[in-house]
């Protein structure tokens, strides 16, 4: 597998496009999730109120409430490497390189394995930056510094894991079955209107099957939490049913991706 892992990497390292990409992701990243309390003091200087609440008081940064807010967050940011991931794979066909590793003695599940376990990579990688974040801008703006309130809901950075590998896994499906980067961009794109449109025609008793869609499935793991700041109820903890549904998913993806090239002509 470690072998897989660094074919999987001497083919990205020197791809300007995977540089690009990445630090752009990074960048995003962290300008967006460190920016929060400027764009508090922004609001505050310009009259925003939450009736009588001070809004430099919202606690964006404490914890607990940071582990949801920082990841739900940080989740829109993972479309850039998507691009990524399908430009990566799509050029293995447009290149014929995926034709000449197999000439070479790597099998098509090698194929498969050596993207999944970039993607897990770098999963890990991306939920490893957002957690220590979250720990710097907790540990800068929190009240509360005891363990109990730093860990509490650390499952959100789980579930930030698990939403980032399943998404790059769907990408992954998507690129492998349609080929060229384009098209896959563009379904990338569209693909949340599809689950939509098929909940349509669907009975108000049978509307919770789209729950079950993979990209609903992906993004029911971690819930907006800023309603709560008009003191609006939400879902502040992640539900096990989405991590079962999100962990079946896991093996469903990769089989896909792989019988999409498993028995198909590479020319």
């Amino acid at each position: 597998m470690l072998r897989l892992l660094k074919i999987e990497l001497a083919k990205n390292k020197s791809y300007r496009t995977f540089w690009i990409l990445i630090g752009i992701y990074f960048i995003f990243l962290l300008a967006t999730t460190l920016s929060g309390m400027e764009a508090l003091k922004w609001l505050a200087s310009k009259g925003a109120e939450i009736g009588q609440f001070d809004i430099l008081k919202v606690p964006l940064y404490h914890f607990p409430d940071i582990w949801q807010n920082l990841t739900f967050v940080a989740q829109y940011f993972r479309f850039l490497i998507g691009i990524f991931i399908i430009i990566s794979i799509t050029n293995e066909f447009s290149y014929k390189t995926i034709r000449q590793n197999v000439i070479d003695g790597l099998s098509r599940a090698d194929f498969i394995t050596s993207k999944v376990l970039f993607i897990i990579g770098f999963s890990l990688l991306a939920t490893i930056v957002v957690l220590f974040i979250g720990l710097g801008m907790g540990s800068i703006y929190s009240p509360e510094s005891e363990m109990r309130f730093m860990f509490k809901h650390i499952e959100f950075v789980a579930a930030y894991f698990l939403a980032t590998l399943n998404y790059l896994l769907l990408v992954m499906a998507i690129a492998l079955i349609v080929k060229r980067a384009g098209l896959s961009i563009v379904i990338l794109l569209i693909y949340p209107a599809f689950e939509w449109i098929f909940k349509i025609p669907l009975p108000d008793s049978m509307e919770y099957l789209t729950e079950y869609l993979p990209y609903s499935a992906l993004s029911n793991l971690i819930d907006i939490p800023f309603p709560k700041y008009v003191f609006i109820e939400i879902r502040d903890v992640v539900d096990i049913k989405d991590i079962l549904v999100n962990i079946a998913y896991i093996p469903i993806l990769i089989f896909i991706g792989y019988k999409s090239i498993a028995n198909k002509n590479l020319s």
